[in-house]
């Protein structure tokens, strides 16, 4: 299991993941989560004597498309030839796998099945994230004010300043050295060829070259007679597809194959099903369960991307990569010099290090105080610290220390100058603004205008929440979703107060076509991770009754062998 997941993410990634990857996917502890639910479930069909018959595990042998030959039929040569070279097992003990694994699956099916909840959580979601709104909006400035704002008097500059002290104070800083080693700055003493690149492209085919889908329901009959006739029934409106599916006594999530490729159908249905360029109901045509109408929801056409397009983007990964495997390299030289007590300044002599010095503060610009690993060492650091290697997000590393801190000071008015009265005229201009804006928000609000004013209302339409608006400022977006419909609302900037009237709300429409599959997808989704979460709540459950034990030194080992990496921080 652990090797089959190492590989998935090997192929994700382009490249066999380092330890730190492997750590930071929690991969090994996400297998042993799986294997030990996975055990638990199989001792509660052993304690309660569930099983399944011979006809069963035979079915699961010979529709297993790795056992089937070229003629698309099971393959007793090729069953026994993989047995004995890739699965390691006699075709006993693999059948008694099967039969397990069937047994499995059918208690998991009895604890989730049934599992559907009503729309009302998809709706509620779906009118959240797909709800849009309509509003008019205008700016008002200093240019719309009767009468400017003067120039202040001294006095009232100085009564601005004595109220506002706490504006005009130096920040609390902190006079850091540090010692930096960027990933960036290593990439010039990367090499990456062109047989990496490729190999790169080659391993990531699932997301360069994906195949053009369908996402389909496929609903089977007896007879190509009967499903004919419904067929018949749906061309002349008699009946809609939904009421044929609940006529075979069924439901929608009976007959629904989701997304699909070409190579998941039967060859005739395939034929038909992708040669058509439009939803709809197609059919009849014989599926691999026989005579059955296929009912295509959407088209995903193919998406390949060619590698000549992604070359630089994947040299850029690899390279990125190597140059953050040259950082841990280094981690444990740089350990090692600061255990023998250099001081950091000592460190420049690595090749791709920096040192320097930041006046560190909540409002400090500098690229290191980006990090938050950096900014939450920073503010914890001590004079008396001992510098250490400390991991950053994109896989530099940095070490601190702490030369001096310089508490918070007065600034004085002469050391503000001009600015003192800049802030003073945009706090008097923002003042009258707002009184402005409530003197005309009542008109607004009873549909009127502001031509008196010769502002014009500018119209949004049909914006949802995630939507941007570069002329507003961003949290207008967010304002406009909590307000009722009708409602003026103020929002205020330095210079400038907005005024804002919602217009309209467009609830989601489960009624209209397109928005019936977005929610049957929605409900879906919602209904299956329900289902995983109760399953996995039992087999916790069962684990908890039963106990389960891991010897990780073992484990640990045997991963080691298998894939070559060390998993670390276990």
């Amino acid at each position: 299991a652990y090797q089959n997941a190492f590989q998935r993410l090997s192929q994700q990634l382009g490249r066999a993941p380092t330890s730190e990857e492997l750590n930071g996917f929690d991969l090994q502890n996400k297998v042993l989560d799986l294997v030990s639910a996975q055990a638990a479930l199989d001792n509660e069909t052993a304690t309660i004597g569930l099983s399944v018959g011979d006809n069963m595990v035979r079915n699961s042998i010979r529709s297993n498309g790795q056992f089937q030959g070229l003629n698309g039929s099971f393959d007793k040569e090729i069953y026994r030839y993989l047995l004995a070279n890739q699965v390691g097992m006699r075709a006993n003990q693999f059948e008694t796998r099967v039969r397990k694994e069937n047994a499995r699956a059918l208690l998991q099916n009895s604890i989730v099945s049934g599992v559907s909840n009503n729309e009302i959580m998809a709706l509620t979601l779906l009118n959240f994230t797909q709800q849009e709104r309509s509003f008019e909006w205008a700016a008002l400035r200093e240019k719309n004010l009767t009468s400017p704002v003067v120039n202040p008097k001294e006095s009232e500059l100085e009564a601005f300043y004595e109220t506002r002290k706490a504006d005009y104070t130096t920040p609390r800083t902190r006079k850091i050295t540090y010692a930096w080693l960027n990933p960036d700055d290593l990439v010039d003493q990367v090499n990456i060829n062109e047989t990496q690149i490729r190999e790169s492209y080659d391993m990531q085919s699932d997301r360069f070259n994906r195949e053009e889908r369908r996402a389909v329901d496929r609903l089977v009959y007896p007879t190509m007679e009967d499903a004919q006739t419904a067929l018949d029934r749906l061309e002349t409106s008699v009946t809609n597809f939904s009421e044929i599916i609940a006529d075979r006594g069924l439901s929608e999530d009976d007959v629904n194959l989701g997304e699909v490729v070409r190579g998941k159908l039967s060859a005739e249905a395939a034929d038909l099903v992708f040669n058509q360029s439009e939803p709809g109901v197609v059919g009849p045509v014989e599926s691999t369960l026989g005579p059955a109408l296929f009912r295509i929801n959407a088209i995903i056409s193919a998406d390949n991307t060619p590698f000549e397009e992604v070359r630089d983007e994947l040299r850029n990964d690899l390279a990125g990569e190597r140059a953050r495997r040259l950082v841990a390299d280094l981690v444990d030289e740089i350990d090692d010099e600061l255990a023998a007590g250099i001081e950091l300044e000592e460190l420049s002599k690595i090749s791709g290090l920096q040192v320097g010095t930041i006046n560190f503060h909540e409002k400090s610009n500098h690229p290191l105080a980006n990090y938050e690993a950096f900014r939450s060492a920073a503010n914890a650091s001590q004079k008396e610290d001992f510098a250490e290697v400390l991991d950053l997000s994109d896989g530099g590393v940095f070490a601190l220390r702490l030369d001096s801190i310089e508490e918070p000071t007065q600034i004085t008015r002469a050391a503000i100058g001009a600015r003192l009265e800049d802030d003073f005229k945009v706090a008097q201009t923002n003042e009258a603004l707002i009184k402005l804006a409530k003197q005309v928000k009542p008109d607004l609000a009873s549909d009127g205008n502001l031509d008196s004013m010769d502002v014009k209302l500018e119209a949004v339409e049909n914006i949802n929440r995630n939507s941007y608006i570069e002329t507003l400022p961003p949290r207008a977006i967010t304002k406009v979703f909590e307000m009722e419909l009708g409602d003026v609302t103020l929002i205020e900037t330095s210079g400038t107060v907005f005024l804002v009237r919602l217009t309209k709300i467009n609830n989601f429409d489960p009624d209209q076509k397109d928005n019936q599959l977005v929610l049957k997808q929605v409900k879906q989704q919602i209904d299956a991770q329900i289902s995983l979460d109760i399953l996995d709540y039992y087999a916790e459950s069962l684990q908890s009754k039963v106990g389960v034990t891991l010897n990780r030194n073992i484990i640990e080992q045997v991963n080691l062998q298998i894939t070559g990496v060390e998993p670390t921080g276990y």
